[in-house]
């Protein structure tokens, strides 16, 4: 009894350490993803914003960085809330303060997209978002994310 019980502790520790190991899932791509975009590893975000909102017709992130080293790959992707298609634009900004667009897309109403810009200075660059509701100027609501990645 005395190596009977130990044997069987040993067992549920073991057990128990392994569960965790088959928590993990295998990403399924977006369906308008393209293969040579996704893989994103590691991924981090570098911007957030869960409540874009405006009734003005234009909505504006705050001035963002891109962390050096962490790959050349931004990853833009807004959920559009509102019953009309939005235009959304990744600016990064040059050494003189002046916005350039590096990439946009337009998102139908009521619908998600994302889009990447990629580039060997990609990390170096400071970003901001622009939202715009370019068909009536009229509400823009939804949720933000950026994020840098490097591909596998």
């Amino acid at each position: 009894m005395k190596k009977f019980l130990p044997l069987i502790l040993a067992l549920v520790m073991s057990l128990a350490l392994a569960a965790p190991a088959f928590a993990e899932s295998t990403p399924v791509p977006p369906s308008d993803a393209e293969e040579e975009d996704y893989g994103i590893m590691p991924l981090m975000d570098i911007y957030s914003e869960s409540m874009v909102a405006s009734t003005s017709g234009r909505w504006e992130s705050p001035k963002f960085s891109a962390t050096p080293g962490n790959g050349g790959n931004i990853r833009f992707w807004f959920s559009n809330t509102t019953g009309e298609a939005v235009k959304v634009y990744l600016f990064w900004v040059d050494s003189l303060g002046v916005d350039r667009i590096a990439r946009s897309m337009e998102v139908p109403a009521n619908s998600q997209k994302s889009a990447v810009y990629s580039s060997s200075r990609a990390d170096s660059y400071t970003y901001r978002v622009v939202v715009e509701a370019f068909v009536s100027g009229g509400d823009i609501t939804g949720s933000l994310n950026v994020a840098q990645y490097t591909k596998i």
